[in-house]
């Protein structure tokens, strides 16, 4: 059963449908969302609306566009040694630089999200946690 094949199955179907008919491949099991892999090792984060209708889906991995022997691939290989070798005070490129980078090519919000989609939800939540802290001491510091 392929990516295709689940989001079928999952546009057909109630949350709730889909999750007790796949239970035994179903990784993650949350509000809005379901985590499984496909035969071919492939993770397929389904997005339900809060009515528990199929909403969306993604799909961590490669793209088409990163298939080996590409241009696109071959660029792309090209800027990770770039990124790699390029030392700031004998450090790799840090986080700082690189959310410079994602945002002046404009995929600041493209990779926000595929990182959280892709992520395991207790990260995600973690994180969430983690920023109203901070955001609580900072209001606490005025």
């Amino acid at each position: 059963m392929d990516v295709d094949y689940f989001v079928i199955e999952a546009a057909n179907s109630t949350q709730k449908e889909f999750e007790l008919d796949y239970a035994d491949v179903i990784e993650v099991f949350d509000t809005n969302e379901t985590h499984l892999t496909t035969e071919d090792r492939r993770k397929l984060i389904l997005n339900w609306t809060e009515e528990g209708r199929f909403n969306s889906y993604f799909v961590a991995g490669e793209t088409a566009q990163m298939s080996e022997g590409t241009y696109v691939a071959d660029r792309v290989n090209q800027v990770i040694k770039i990124l790699t070798n390029l030392t700031l005070n004998d450090d790799c490129v840090d986080g700082e630089t690189m959310q410079y980078i994602l945002e002046k090519v404009g995929m600041h919000d493209q990779i926000l999200r595929q990182l959280v989609m892709s992520q395991p939800i207790e990260d995600v939540r973690y994180l969430i946690e983690e920023r109203e802290e901070f955001e609580e001491e900072l209001d606490n510091q005025d």
